[in-house]
């Protein structure tokens, strides 16, 4: 049977957080969306019911304009030419010659004229026509004002500005309290499963929704939940078994053949391949518990968390390699900068500073230099060794190493990828031709 990693679930919640992350916003968009769209319906039939309404309102004063017209064609004197009166007003008689009179079309056309009470160009609508009178061709110019128009249109941008802020506004709110309403039982869904933990034993209180699809989404986050508890726990049996099961025959075996060493009748053939079984049992031995340390921080059994800081930590450890170094004759420079303080579990620190440190003096070779800097959030080892081929970040791979050396088990770094997968930190590996950098981003 195939077991899910509870880290997968981790990472399932978190593709859930940023998935109500994409519904917040997607919320946000559709009420953004929904409001413009309302807002352009409103201005567009604002629009519409302005240009019916001019359109009416010309078609009146054309009307007007043209009973106008036919009360001027039946005052004209019976005898006589047709004269524009002494004060002025609405209309104009001008004589036109045949030739003009010809071309001229009725026809109706806007026009500004200074107005003496409003003191300003005002528009007017101005109907030009043409009549024929005792032989005679004239030219006939009938204006009204545009005023009522011009007012009527000012009333109905204002009117219409003011419903479409009064029905965004409402639209805004009723989609806000109803999304709120509609939506929570998701946010409470959403919240529980931040706080969720597999290797806890307290389940999920999800929260019953009328909605189908929440309801749905309910049911499978804790069947979900439910399986990956079950999956963590056999995990984390099997994992305390094995290092229970296959560490003590280890143990056994590596003292049997210590003790066969120390025999005082045994051959030096035998010896020597007794030596060279030893060694393999230890090396065995250490890539079990690797392995297993690799496991455990996969499946989170590091809960405990506190401030650590690494400072003293990395300066009692680089001590401890002191004799590495006066063998190998290196030049180690440390340089504390700052301090260095995590939330963490102490004992996974220890390992990820101890796997760095001594991967440094495990390669550097000999008269090399290594460099310890300890800034305020980061730590960065520098120290001589050959130039790697491909990708520097391969070396976070398992069973990757670095070089042949035979205390490698091409373990180390894989342990440091996964504490600082673990936490969230920032490993950063680059190669030149004779120097190997590591640099962890806190």
């Amino acid at each position: 049977m195939k077991l899910m990693r509870p880290h997968r679930l981790k990472n399932q919640t978190q593709r859930i957080a940023s998935l109500s992350k994409c519904n917040m916003r997607l919320l946000t968009r559709s009420n953004i969306i929904s409001t413009v769209v309302l807002l352009v319906a409103l201005v567009v039939s604002g629009l519409y019911i302005y240009d019916q309404v001019c359109e009416e309102v010309r078609d009146e004063i054309d009307e007007e304009l043209q009973n106008r017209k036919l009360e001027i064609l039946a005052s004209l004197p019976a005898q006589g030419t047709p004269e524009n009166p002494a004060l002025k007003a609405d209309f104009r008689i001008e004589r036109v010659s045949h030739s003009e009179y010809k071309k001229l079309k009725e026809h109706y056309e806007d026009i500004e004229i200074y107005e003496l009470i409003e003191k300003e160009v005002e528009p007017h609508r101005q109907l030009v026509t043409r009549f024929k009178h005792q032989g005679n061709y004239y030219r006939l110019e009938i204006e009204t004002s545009l005023l009522d128009l011009e007012d009527m249109g000012e009333v109905i941008t204002r009117s219409t500005a003011w419903v479409c802020a009064g029905l965004v506004l409402l639209a805004f709110l009723i989609n806000l309290i109803l999304q709120k309403r509609l939506w929570r039982s998701f946010y409470q869904t959403l919240e529980q499963l931040h706080r969720f933990r597999v290797d806890r034993q307290d389940g999920l209180e999800l929260p019953q929704s009328s909605i189908q699809e929440f309801q749905e989404l309910t049911q499978a986050v804790s069947t979900l939940a439910e399986v990956n508890r079950k999956s963590y726990q056999q995990q984390k049996q099997f994992v305390e078994n094995a290092s229970h099961e296959i560490q003590t025959p280890l143990a056994i075996a590596l003292n049997q053949t210590e003790q066969l060493i120390q025999n005082p009748d045994l051959k030096e053939e035998d010896a020597l391949t007794i030596g060279l079984l030893n060694e393999q049992l230890e090396r065995l031995s250490a890539l079990n518990k690797a392995l297993l340390l690799i496991t455990k921080i996969n499946n989170q059994q590091f809960g405990e968390q506190e401030a650590v800081e690494l400072n003293p930590m990395i300066i009692r450890l680089v001590g401890e390699c002191e004799f590495l170094a006066e063998d190998k004759r290196l030049e180690v420079k440390l340089e504390n900068e700052e301090a260095i303080v995590v939330q963490a579990n102490y004992h996974l620190m220890e390992i990820l500073v101890r796997n760095l440190i001594r991967n440094a003096y495990l390669h550097t070779p000999e008269n090399g230099f290594i460099q310890i800097r300890m800034d305020t959030r980061q730590l960065t080892i520098r120290n001589t060794a050959k130039g790697i081929e491909g990708k520097p970040e391969a070396l976070f791979n398992r069973f990757t190493k670095q070089s042949t050396h035979r205390q490698s088990l091409g373990l180390g770094l894989s342990i440091v990828k996964s504490i600082c997968d673990a936490y969230g930190y920032q490993p950063e590996i680059t190669s030149a031709s004779e120097e190997f950098v590591i640099r962890i981003q806190f």
